[in-house]
């Protein structure tokens, strides 16, 4: 079921299956100059995007690592709770479970998602990563095809723009062991496996 719905995404991708038209493949596409953001594929899924007040104004971050959340609560309260400046909590992107998704802020803002962390000896990950969360609890509820997906189709051009391996997707928990537990091991594997169906 997910490969189907890659296909109903990305139906060009060489990743997940050439077109099934016998005619002769278009002519490649000439390089984009250096610098040139990649295009991002045709939204299937809803996208909003808001403003949080969450971020660290006049930092300006290059992302080379995802970090995964799940935020425990509703979507529409999750939004809600970053978009109020007492929370003090910031993601990039929050998305639902049937795949409607709002952005925070844009990937080179540095937003409030990490805390106190770490990674491989960088201390406050909010630096350098890009917090995507899903609604709810990934432990007591698994994630739909459609919130995966969603990220999918999120986080596609993300990578290919900053040039962040799928092994750089991480869990909060992975960089504030303790303190963090989300999202869930499964969750993220669920992504993992999804993104390397379409991922150059």
């Amino acid at each position: 079921m997910i490969l189907a719905l890659l296909r109903r995404l990305f139906p060009v991708s060489p990743a997940v299956g050439a077109p099934s038209s016998p005619t002769a493949p278009p002519p490649a596409p000439k390089p984009a100059p250096a610098g040139t953001p990649s295009p991002a594929p045709s939204r299937y899924y809803q996208q909003t995007n808001r403003h949080t007040p969450n971020i660290s104004p006049g930092r300006t971050i290059y992302p080379t690592h995802i970090i995964l959340h799940h935020s425990s609560g509703s979507y529409n309260g999750s939004v809600s709770w970053c978009l109020d400046p007492i929370s003090k909590v910031s993601y990039h992107c929050i998305i639902a479970r049937n795949g409607k998704r709002t952005v925070l802020a844009p990937p080179t803002a540095r937003t409030w998602h990490a805390g106190v962390s770490s990674w491989q000896g960088r201390k406050n990950c909010n630096d350098f990563s890009i917090g995507v969360s899903w609604e709810g609890d990934t432990y007591t509820t698994p994630l739909s095809e459609d919130a995966i997906l969603s990220a999918v189709e999120y986080l596609l051009p993300i990578l290919e723009d900053f040039d962040i391996p799928l092994k750089n997707i991480l869990r909060h928990e992975d960089i504030a062991p303790g303190r963090k537990e989300d999202c869930s091991p499964a969750a993220q594997s669920a992504l993992l496996a999804a993104l390397r169906k379409v991922a150059p």
